[in-house]
């Protein structure tokens, strides 16, 4: 059975999510949630439902020091929290160094909205071409 991957660019004001098919292995922006618009656990059990998600891709800040700091530390609460709510789900963290600029880079705009659902990606994209 493929799997179904959906990967998650966390932040405390807006999340972006892409979406990849194991079978196809190649990753497509899905959506940005905003936190102050949406409920952002309603939102992944919706697409999770939607999708048929078998694996989370959480993108995880690792610093070149590997000393964490505060973001990171969100992300890892969060990754506890994903656990919790979807413990049926399995839980890939790959690293997002970079992938905002790499992001910036490829959607060619200044639109956060955009650029979060690319980091997404470009984090699922890396998450793939590292394990397939």
């Amino acid at each position: 059975m493929p799997k179904n991957y959906l990967a998650i660019d966390y932040g405390e004001r807006r999340t972006g999510i892409a979406f990849a098919n194991g079978s196809v292995g190649i990753a497509f922006p899905r959506e940005t949630i905003d936190l102050k618009e949406k409920n952002l656990w309603m939102e992944l059990e919706r697409l999770v439902k939607e999708n048929a998600v078998t694996d989370f891709v959480l993108g995880m800040p690792i610093h070149p020091n590997s000393h964490p700091d505060s973001k990171q530390k969100t992300v890892e609460f969060f990754a506890n929290e994903l656990r919790e709510k979807f413990p049926q789900i399995e839980l890939h963290l790959q690293d997002e160094s970079y992938s905002t600029q790499e992001a910036t880079a490829i959607v060619g705009t200044k639109n956060k909205e955009r650029i979060d659902k690319a980091a997404a990606t470009v984090i699922l994209q890396r998450f793939i071409e590292g394990n397939f």
